[in-house]
Formats: C-alpha cells, sequence, structure tokens
C-alpha cells in the first residue's frame, strides 16, 4: 500500500454480493455498496491479504455499535480473522 493506507493498487467497487472477499488485488482497497449506500470498505495488502475494513452500518439489534468503526485483520493462524470487537474507531491512516 502507499503511505498511509492510501491504495497503490487502486481502489475497486463491489454491488453484487452480501459481503467482501478476505483476499483481493494486492495494495488496494474494495468498496462494498448495498441499495446504494457504502456498507464496507476492506484494503488488501502486498499480498493482497485483507489488513482492515471499515463499517459504515450493518445489524445492529440493540443500537449500541458505534459507526463507522474499523475491524483489522490477523493472519498469523494462516487463515484471515478479522477482529470482531466494534469499539475500534477509524484509523485516520486508512483512506
Amino acid at each position: 500500500m502507499g503511505g498511509g493506507g492510501a491504495t497503490s493498487g487502486g481502489t475497486y467497487v463491489e454491488t453484487q454480493r452480501r459481503s467482501l472477499k478476505p483476499t483481493g488485488k494486492p495494495n488496494s482497497r474494495c468498496d462494498l455498496y448495498v441499495g446504494g449506500k457504502k456498507k464496507q470498505s476492506r484494503w488488501y495488502d502486498y499480498e493482497g491479504k485483507a489488513i482492515r475494513n471499515r463499517d459504515y452500518f450493518h445489524q445492529n439489534p440493540k443500537g449500541d455499535i458505534p459507526f463507522p468503526h474499523d475491524h483489522p485483520w490477523d493472519w498469523s493462524s494462516g487463515k484471515g480473522e478479522r477482529y470482531e470487537g466494534h469499539d475500534i474507531p477509524p484509523d485516520p491512516n486508512f483512506h
């Protein structure tokens, strides 16, 4: 990725998926739109592995989750796992 989370591999849009894939184009960002609204952004590293999600909305029955919020990814187990907590504010370095 470029400096500060800027995508040197470009940005692309998905509209026909329920969720974004854990792998994508190296050094890129993918934005998921549902019903014309941006639902999620996902950044990919130099190997095309997800490194961060930004959720703009999703199901929240209690109404207690702040939006937008970020989820980092962990690949140390060999398969990508997204941190599930919702208390991570958006990282200003990812845009």
